[in-house]
């Protein structure tokens, strides 16, 4: 089994709190968009049939939270804060991947840069 099959469960989940969490909170929002470019290595799946241990399988996943930081440019301290919000909410997984929810917030991003650059080209249109 892979980590894909693994974490099927928390991904079915509805988590409209924690969607709502991240939509609230810029820096939420700046580290849940940038999770999977962050280098993850997550310990083994779990065997066929073995239920998955979210505090287990977080204990033993490595995050470079320095390159995040750099990233985001965010400081390292609110990386880590973030980084514990997010986990615990089960927003981030350990594969390096998003909840299903991660489209919304992307269209969310999406849509507000396209509103900024429009909002820029009229500014500097006569």
């Amino acid at each position: 089994m892979g980590w894909a099959e693994a974490l099927l469960v928390y991904r079915a989940a509805d988590n409209f709190r924690g969607a709502a969490l991240v939509a609230q909170d810029r820096t939420l929002l700046k580290l849940a968009a940038t999770w999977p470019f962050v280098k993850v290595t997550p310990p083994l799946p779990p065997p066929p049939g073995e239920e998955v241990d979210w505090n287990h399988v977080w204990s033993n996943t490595r995050v470079d939270f320095e390159g995040w930081a750099q990233m985001t440019q965010l400081p390292p301290v609110a990386v880590l804060a973030g980084f514990e919000a997010l986990q615990r909410n089960r927003l981030i997984l350990p594969d390096g991947t998003l909840e299903s929810w991660e489209r919304l917030p992307k269209r969310r991003v999406a849509a507000r840069l396209w509103e900024r650059i429009a909002e820029l080209r009229s500014r500097s249109t006569p």
